[in-house]
């Protein structure tokens, strides 16, 4: 069976089970990812993709349908052509919500390497569709995620750790080095984020004045309480300044060129870096809320694991000790389970037999209706100390033996073994159901990877175009493909500087008894006053996004469906009774707050973005508003 076939322009050399030679050290040092970093990066990703998926939920109604903010009819009048959505087809949160469950099963799927490939295509596919549900809610985080998952297509990481390597009859490439146009595009576009960021912040705020991190924790409606507590020390600020803007600049080309200065000082030059752009994406976390753009970050980011680390686990004197798997040879799903612990724990030097053909073994299953595990001190193990016994020698779950292995749990655990036991019948049915044994072609072929060759190539001449090496019509040629694909990137992360203008929105309405209320926060006081901690007053990112958003004159025209998502929601229940507490009126204000340069005093301006009545007097408008 061939293990990482790379039929390329490169030439690069098929690597067989056999035959993991390279004619090409030199670019697999540069652009390989060992197979099991690829599948901890899968797990990442799929954890971060399957969490924000979820979320997805508590929004559906107000974002997703057309009921909320953004309905159909008014989506494809104010985007592109060229953003289509399966999410389109019905408007209902119903359906929007039988998709994103799809979405979620989908990104399950992918966390567990189940069905990796179709898992890993249909994942992008929906990501993309419901970033194009509503643009307005949009945030880097989702583009570097449609991003991911478009490189990821190209890619064999469902070849270590997952459903699909622990069932397939043939087993996946021995070797763990692979190498392909999709390893090099994915590292390549990992790094565009912050080469090509770093180019597009050009304002005199990062370099030479080295304030912009001032400037970036001073926005309110951004900074944490940690961000907020460190403006009091400017001097470290324009150290940070100086160190996100220098590794942006000079890591990316390091990063990659590092493995050809050999093992003994490239591999630790490479790890030293990836540990100093997780660190700047742990600032990000703790300073600013940037909802899971720093979480899918640090997912990406974790491709430059190289093998060295692998390595130095499995060489661990407890992970190469010997241990015996004992299963019932008349239980299929024994044998499953025993084979998906085998894989998910990294045991491959776990022996795998039936208990019936070692007496032993088969004296113990028999007595105690139990699997059996034998430990390289020849001690036995069963039901939930089976388990734990496994985790000992486990180079990726090896710490959880000792918690694990607390008296406390021991009776619980014997009580799931002993549940699953009683049914195992079931969970056969269910297992040859959705695991069965199935051929997997774990790396992608020679036509994928022309594929990935050619748009390694446009997406560099994208990212190219945007600071204006490529003529900027190369970038409008292919505008309607990436739009497509909803990868179309541009990494102008707080550039050319961070954002000057702060400010807060106050929505002041009237109820028809004559009363004022604050329309954004029932039940709160109506203030004008900056609130306390102003990043952590907005529902979650979306919201903060989208209302952020609404302030700016480019999104003007989406005022209009706000004020008639605000009517709806706020007079749903009183309609036909308690008609004296409808909202009947409003205004959406905004008070900008302008930062100024260390030192100096803030100005505040209050301005009035949209006027809008619930109950107009016009028969043909269930709602009108006006611009002021």
């Amino acid at each position: 069976m061939q293990g990482s076939p790379i039929g390329s322009p490169f030439h690069f050399q098929t690597m067989t089970q056999d035959r993991p030679a390279l004619i090409h050290p030199r670019l697999h040092a540069v652009f390989g990812i060992d197979l099991r970093t690829l599948a901890l990066f899968r797990a990442s990703l799929g954890s971060v993709l399957l969490f924000e998926v979820l979320r997805h939920f508590g929004d559906l109604s107000a974002l997703y349908s057309d009921w909320g903010v953004m309905p159909r009819t008014w989506l494809v009048q104010a985007d592109t052509a060229w953003h289509l959505s399966l999410f389109l087809i019905n408007g209902t949160p119903l359906v929007t919500g039988a998709l994103l469950a799809v979405q979620a099963l989908a990104a399950l799927a992918l966390l567990l390497g189940w069905r990796t490939r179709l898992a890993t295509v249909l994942s992008f596919f929906l990501w993309g569709w419901l970033c194009n549900r509503n643009p307005l809610v949009l945030i880097g985080g989702d583009l570097l995620m449609a991003c991911l998952l478009f490189w990821a297509c190209f890619l064999p990481w469902g070849a270590r750790w997952s459903v699909d390597a622990a069932l397939s009859p043939e087993p996946p490439p021995r070797d763990h080095r692979h190498l392909s146009w999709g390893s090099a595009g994915l590292l390549l576009q990992v790094m565009s984020v912050y080469f090509f960021s770093a180019f597009l912040k050009s304002g005199v705020e990062w370099v030479p004045d080295y304030t912009a991190v001032y400037y970036a924790l001073s926005l309110d409606r951004y900074a944490t309480p940690l961000g907020s507590w460190l403006l009091q020390f400017p001097e470290l600020l324009r150290l940070l300044t100086a160190f996100v803007w220098w590794l942006e600049l000079l890591g990316p080309p390091l990063i990659l060129l590092a493995p050809l200065l050999g093992p003994r000082l490239g591999s630790p030059l490479r790890a030293v870096l990836m540990l100093a752009f997780m660190g700047m994406h742990v600032g990000f976390l703790l300073c600013l809320e940037l909802g899971h753009f720093p979480f899918v970050s640090l997912s990406s980011l974790s491709v430059f694991l190289g093998a060295w680390f692998w390595d130095w686990r499995t060489r661990q004197p407890r992970v190469q000790r010997p241990v015996a798997i004992y299963y019932d040879l008349d239980c299929g799903f024994c044998l499953k389970t025993t084979r998906l612990f085998q894989t998910f724990l990294g045991l491959q030097q776990a022996r795998i037999s039936p208990a019936q053909q070692h007496p032993r073994a088969k004296g113990l299953l028999e007595a105690n209706w139990s699997w059996v595990v034998i430990d390289h001190e020849d001690r036995a193990w069963l039901k939930w100390s089976a388990f734990v016994a496994l985790l000992r020698y486990s180079p990726i779950f090896g710490w959880l033996q000792r918690p694990l292995s607390a008296p406390a749990l021991e009776a619980p655990g014997n009580l799931v073994y002993d549940f699953v036991g009683r049914h195992r019948g079931a969970f056969a049915a269910v297992t040859a159901a959705l695991l069965p044994e199935r051929q997997e072609g774990f790396v992608p072929g020679p036509r994928w990877q022309g594929v990935a060759a050619l748009f390694l190539v446009l997406v560099a001449c994208w990212n190219l175009a945007t600071i204006k090496l490529v003529p900027a019509g190369v970038q409008q040629q292919l505008t309607p493909l990436f739009q497509l694909l909803r990868i179309e990137q541009l990494w102008n992360m707080f550039a050319p500087f961070p954002l000057k203008d702060d400010g807060w929105m106050v929505v002041e309405g009237s109820l028809a008894n004559g009363d004022t209320v604050n329309v954004l926060q029932p039940g709160q006081p109506l203030s004008y006053g900056k609130p306390h901690q102003l990043s952590q007053t907005h529902r979650n990112i979306r919201w903060h996004t989208y209302l952020g958003r609404l302030s700016e004159k480019e999104f003007a025209a989406h005022r209009l469906w706000f004020g008639k998502y605000l009517c709806r929601s706020r007079n749903a229940d009183k309609l036909s009774e308690d008609r004296e507490h409808r909202l009947m009126r409003f205004n959406i204000n905004y008070v900008v707050e302008t930062t100024p340069p260390p030192g100096q005093p803030t100005h505040t301006e209050q301005r009035t973005l949209w006027s809008h009545e619930c109950f107009p007097l016009t028969a043909d408008s269930d709602d009108e508003a006006k611009a002021p």
